[in-house]
């Protein structure tokens, strides 16, 4: 049996869809959540920002090795996109790890209120 495999575009479309989503839910005004939902909230947040990273690590990579297909770009634009797009890869993964370093600090105010408490 073959995995399905979605277009680029439509995985990225739909990751966009659902940080909108997500950021919506979570402003000021927004449907509330329980102290223990956001904790969950921040872990999979770790993972997307880890996920998010490798995405653009990918994207990187089939720059630098698409010289066949990119020889008609200027050479220093395909250095500049390829150069951003590690640089950003690097900022999603500080993200990630910076949101990870906070995750018990995070856990410690969620135990410290009521488990029914909605922020």
């Amino acid at each position: 049996m073959q995995d399905l495999t979605l277009p680029p575009t439509v995985v990225a479309t739909h990751l966009r869809s659902c940080a909108e989503e997500l950021a919506a839910g979570l402003r000021c005004g927004g449907p509330g959540a329980t102290t223990g939902e956001l904790t969950d909230v921040v872990a999979h947040l770790i993972a997307s920002q880890e996920a998010i990273s490798h995405a653009l690590a990918g994207l990187a990579a089939r720059v630098e090795g698409g010289a066949d297909a990119l020889a008609a770009a200027p050479p220093p634009d395909v250095e500049v996109v390829a150069e951003v797009l590690r640089e950003a890869a690097i900022a999603a993964r500080c993200a990630a790890e910076a949101l990870d370093e906070v995750t018990p600090s995070f856990e410690c105010v969620s135990e410290s209120v009521a488990p029914d408490t909605r922020l």
